[in-house]
């Protein structure tokens, strides 16, 4: 079941009308015609109070995430009378009651679990805007990490030994998702592993010391396993799922009741930071990668090593992908109950971003793999090709689950 680009994303045929539209940001109206005219732009960056609204925004220390923080750099947020609080968290499962109780305003991570559980129990959080998913042929930056004594003999994710310790961020996580259609392209269930969960940031510590053997991890955490374990790339995740969602953002119930303006106007400045971030060049820039590094106190050699996400350009979600994971969470029974993805993706905030920001057309807003290889040129070490592309037939299959 090769998942397929969904079919929201043919909204943007209007772009043809707009993608040439200049967006001018309120800094730069203002500077042009005068403070005394700022309530004129009111309705397209918002209604103007005394001061910036603070949003906050939970995430991971990821790279992943460079359009937010390019966003913040370029004074996107400040010209829509934003301002942005980063917070961290450890994976979207904590995020999830944070942005339920308005602790949180905005949060990304990944597609899980805990996600349909949360909507199927009228948890109110929406998923609005691309973070990361793969375009078919991309290499990605999940990589699948192996302990060089657990597989001796194969260098292959396709020809994997029984028994070995599995390491997952969560049973109901996108990992397990990508072990499962590993597993099926091997002849394989979870009950020829051993699995065990922990944290992304434990994985190198605990690979070292031998107490996990395989491991599917993004960057930089997977470039740490390298240097710190006895450990080999034996694949990649798009290698296997070319066409998931992987990450996203969302918005919790509370900011979007209360503040459903300012939740277009977030949208607007993360929609000119994805663009940006391609203008600057990915990852390997040194401007994207002093950016990261100043606001998560990474280094920037691990930041330009790490294979660069492509975010859809309009921000446009993989529906069908999301489907797909639901159903195969359901049947590992860390779903309780399903729901439409209708209940999930909500891009009616993103439309409303883009209908001030301006659509790229169809074409235009979709990532071309020759982008990373392009971007590979001025990377630190080239990025590993994909290798080959298998995808499970039937999956999840009745004995998966």
């Amino acid at each position: 079941m090769d998942e397929v680009e969904t079919s929201r994303q043919s909204n943007t045929v209007e772009a043809n009308k707009s993608s040439s539209r200049t967006t001018v940001s309120r800094r730069q109206f203002l500077a042009g015609t005068g403070a005394a005219t700022v309530t004129a732009i009111g309705g397209c960056l918002g209604a103007v109070q005394d001061g910036p609204e603070t949003v906050s925004f939970g995430t991971l220390t990821i790279p992943a995430v460079s359009e937010v923080l390019i966003a913040k750099d370029r004074g996107y947020f400040e010209d829509r009378n934003i301002e942005l609080e980063i917070k961290r968290i450890q994976s979207a499962p904590k995020a999830t009651p944070q942005l339920a109780s308005g602790d949180l305003d905005v949060a990304t991570g990944s597609i899980g679990a805990s996600l349909f559980n949360s909507v199927a129990q009228d948890i109110d959080i929406q998923v609005v805007a691309d973070q990361t998913q793969y375009w078919r042929g991309q290499p990605s930056s999940n990589r699948i990490l192996a302990r060089s004594e657990a597989v001796p003999d194969t260098d292959s994710i396709y020809d994997l030994p029984e028994d070995l310790t599995v390491a997952l961020h969560g049973a109901g996580n996108v990992d397990s998702y990508v072990m499962g259609r590993i597993l099926s392209l091997n002849d394989m269930t979870w009950a020829d592993m051993d699995r065990t969960e922990t944290l992304y940031t434990q994985m190198p510590t605990l690979m070292a010391e031998g107490e996990i053997d395989i491991c599917a991890i993004p960057d930089p955490l997977g470039l740490q396993v390298l240097d710190q374990a006895d450990a080999s790339q034996i694949g990649q995740a798009s290698m296997v799922a070319p066409r998931m969602q992987i990450g996203a953002y969302m918005f919790g119930g509370p900011f979007t009741e209360k503040n459903p303006d300012t939740a277009t106007r977030w949208l607007e400045a993360y929609l000119e930071g994805v663009r940006e971030y391609y203008e600057l060049g990915g990852f390997p820039s040194d401007e994207v990668a002093t950016i990261v590094s100043n606001e998560f106190d990474l280094p920037k050699a691990a930041i330009k090593a790490s294979i660069p996400s492509l975010p859809h350009k309009n921000g446009h979600l993989n529906a069908e992908s999301i489907q797909n994971q639901q159903a195969y969470h359901a049947c590992q029974g860390t779903v309780d109950e399903t729901v439409e993805v209708s209940e999930v993706v909500d891009e009616s905030y993103l439309e409303g971003a883009l209908d001030t920001v301006g659509r790229l057309d169809s074409e235009a807003a979709k990532p071309s793999v020759s982008t990373i290889e392009e971007w590979s040129e001025n990377a630190i070490a080239p990025y590993p090709p994909i290798g080959e592309i298998r995808t499970p037939e039937g999956f999840p299959t009745d004995s998966m689950c």
